[in-house]
């Protein structure tokens, strides 16, 4: 089973443009959407608990302003997770994505523990570019776009 990359992000635009972008790649690349940090860490959550860690995404890829449990929030919880889910999460690859550049908060989320911060494009363009950077890097691809916009 090909091992999947998990969005999170609650703008359904960005969503759309993150799709349309990574299926325009060739080769296999699965995405799996989450409108909030909330969603997804009860997901992992489950996975980690019932002991499906085989299940687990082989990226995230997380917007940091959002309503709810905001990017910083769910790093937080998994670079720090309870006692009984220790172990778990720790190790998942974890990219920030934001238009916010303070860098205050990009510090911040470098000591929560991210991988990497990236300031979240806009243009099809540099979206499709900045996705086919991120997973070459991350998830050791090599793509080539096959769609034009």
């Amino acid at each position: 089973m090909k091992k999947e990359t998990y969005i999170v992000d609650d703008n359904p635009d960005h969503h759309f443009l993150l799709y349309r972008a990574i299926k325009g790649f060739s080769g296999e690349c699965p995405v799996r959407f989450f409108e909030d940090g909330k969603v997804l860490y009860r997901h992992l959550e489950a996975l980690a608990r019932q002991g499906r860690t085989n299940e687990f995404p082989s990226l995230l890829i997380v917007d940091l302003n959002m309503p709810g449990m905001n990017g910083m929030q769910l790093l937080r919880l998994l670079r720090q997770p309870k006692p009984e889910l220790q172990g778990f999460f720790e190790d998942l690859p974890l990219v920030i994505m934001s238009s916010e550049t303070g860098e205050d908060k990009i510090q911040q989320c470098y000591q929560l523990g991210a991988n990497a911060f990236i300031t979240k494009p806009f243009d099809f363009d540099e979206v499709r570019n900045t996705m086919k950077s991120i997973i070459r890097f991350w998830l050791d691809k090599d793509l080539e776009f096959t769609e034009t916009h």
